[in-house]
């Protein structure tokens, strides 16, 4: 297994209307990520065959942290000018996040049939993304704000899971908004939903 680092690789793909309003959440999230000294790879795609491509890409990057953002709904990843279900996305993503930790920015794409699609036989360490819908100033924001928190110690070997739930916390005091985070288990169902509120 090749080492990785705790550093953060971001995958974007919005439709035509972002892209001219030039909202485009992950280029934003590189850029002050960068004020604060931490370096994000950003790769735009509009297509499954880049996307492909992108996770490529991560792979080689040997960054741990994958940031997927996009649009999509409780049955589908969207990109530009494909999507995806649930199961054709797991099973695209599946060998390229194996001992990393996935976060989705994507209204009401992280639930219970999307984390058993990405999780049993990943080995993905973790699948964060947000429950409910948010506006693109705040997802910039709150991303923006918790990757600072997650990486601002430049000794910090890794992000655990009480890390990840401690700013979870944070987020959700300061933006009002509700996470779901799953994790694989050895059981059956392969994965299971964690608390964040445990300390």
């Amino acid at each position: 297994m090749t080492e990785t680092f705790p550093q953060l690789f971001i995958i974007e793909s919005l439709n035509f209307e972002n892209e001219q309003d030039g909202h485009l959440e992950g280029g934003i999230l590189r850029d002050i990520l960068r004020l604060s000294n931490r370096s994000a790879d950003y790769m735009y795609i509009r297509t499954v065959r880049e996307l492909e491509v992108a996770l490529e890409h991560f792979q080689d990057s040997n960054k741990r942290y994958l940031h997927l953002s996009c649009h999509g709904n409780d049955h589908t990843v969207a990109l530009t000018l494909d999507s995806l279900g649930f199961k054709e996305f797991g099973d695209l993503v599946k060998p390229f996040v194996c001992k990393r930790r996935l976060f989705v920015s994507a209204c009401e794409v992280v639930n219970s049939e999307f984390a058993a699609a990405v999780l049993p036989g990943s080995d993905c360490y973790s699948l964060v993304g947000s429950r409910n819908k948010i506006s693109f100033g705040d997802a910039a924001m709150m991303w923006a704000s918790f990757y600072h928190l997650m990486l601002r110690d430049p000794d910090q070997e890794e992000i655990k899971g009480g890390k990840i739930r401690w700013g979870l916390r944070r987020l959700k005091a300061a933006f009002g908004v509700e996470f779901d985070y799953f994790k694989p288990t050895g059981n059956v169902q392969g994965y299971e939903k964690v608390d964040i509120e445990v300390r």
